[in-house]
């Protein structure tokens, strides 16, 4: 009775026990399960009929929709006939090849400093993360109303002056003077001028990516950054040799969000341009293809950036 007893023992621990890992991944389902649903239900449906869309002449009538078969005649259409589209996407990209990188750099400059010991931390984190708020939602779309902001953004940038007449006090077209003046090179004077104006999109687009890297910074262990004090280490050999590597799987992380978040902003150009075709039905089968030549560029520069990037990632076991 005894060695029956002693066989079934092990059978019900294998059976009742889950391992630490095991309980890790079935949280992690559990966490995704709403966005595998959403995929499941929204999201796939509706990007299957968007292909179909793309590869389709859309009829419209009295019934509705109808779609007729034509191949790929719409993404010829977008590619060789309309110029617009192409010049639009290559012109969008190449400028968020300097943005993107900024904003990453500005993103880990204010997570090293946020994670710092000082007076008002927690007050400066909220500040800093106040913009990804703002900046999501309805209170997205005053950016596209007539504001302070396009004022900034328009010809007379910061030209601020009174209806008696009075001087204005600040006139963009000087400061432009005096940065040439400075610089004596008007190619640099026009990057660091398309700095300025760029300052409030990657204040605005930072938040997440700041607070992703200032979670990384905290997960370091106080300890080992005593050791390398106690081991006569420079804050400058500290941060390349513990900070750096220990976070830099988060560089790849967030290097991939702020790609895929920069060119699906509703104000870049592209998405402008193929939410502007969208408004018309008739042009839904050209604007679909409009969208996956754009998904295709999109998974093009990710998966560049990936092969750039992943050698310098370094994953602590």
């Amino acid at each position: 009775m005894s060695a029956e007893v002693a066989a079934k023992k092990p059978k019900q621990i294998k059976r009742n026990k889950l391992s630490l890992e095991r309980k890790q991944s079935l949280y992690g389902y559990i966490f995704v399960l709403p966005i595998i649903i959403g995929l499941a239900f929204i999201y796939i449906p509706v990007i299957v009929q968007s292909f179909i869309y793309s590869i389709s002449e859309i009829k419209v009538d009295a019934k509705g929709f109808h779609t007729i078969f034509i191949g790929l005649e719409n993404y010829y259409e977008a590619l060789f006939v309309e110029a617009d589209f192409l010049r639009t996407v290559v012109e969008s990209t190449l400028g968020l090849l300097v943005q993107i990188p900024i904003i990453l750099i500005f993103a880990f400059f204010m997570a090293n400093v946020l994670n710092q010991n000082f007076k008002g931390r927690t007050v400066a984190r909220v500040i800093f993360f106040i913009p990804v708020v703002i900046s999501t939602g309805i209170i997205a779309q005053f950016e596209n109303m007539s504001s302070m902001l396009d004022i900034y953004s328009s010809a007379e940038k910061m030209d601020v002056g009174s209806s008696s007449g009075m001087a204005n006090v600040f006139n963009y077209a000087q400061l432009r003077q005096l940065v040439m003046v400075v610089l004596q090179n008007e190619d640099l004077a026009a990057i660091v001028l398309g700095a300025v104006d760029g300052l409030y999109s990657v204040i605005t687009s930072s938040g997440v990516q700041m607070l992703v890297f200032l979670s990384g910074l905290q997960s370091i262990s106080d300890a080992m950054y005593e050791a390398a004090k106690v081991e006569g280490a420079t804050s400058w050999e500290v941060f390349w040799k513990i900070s750096f590597p220990m976070i830099s799987p988060l560089i790849l992380v967030n290097l991939i969000y702020t790609v895929i978040d920069m060119f699906l902003k509703a104000d870049n150009a592209a998405v402008s341009l193929i939410n502007g075709a969208l408004e018309n039905a008739s042009e839904y089968a050209l604007a679909s293809a409009f969208s996956w030549i754009y998904l295709l560029v999109v998974l093009v520069f990710v998966g560049i950036v990936v092969l750039l990037v992943r050698k310098l990632i370094i994953y602590q076991d």
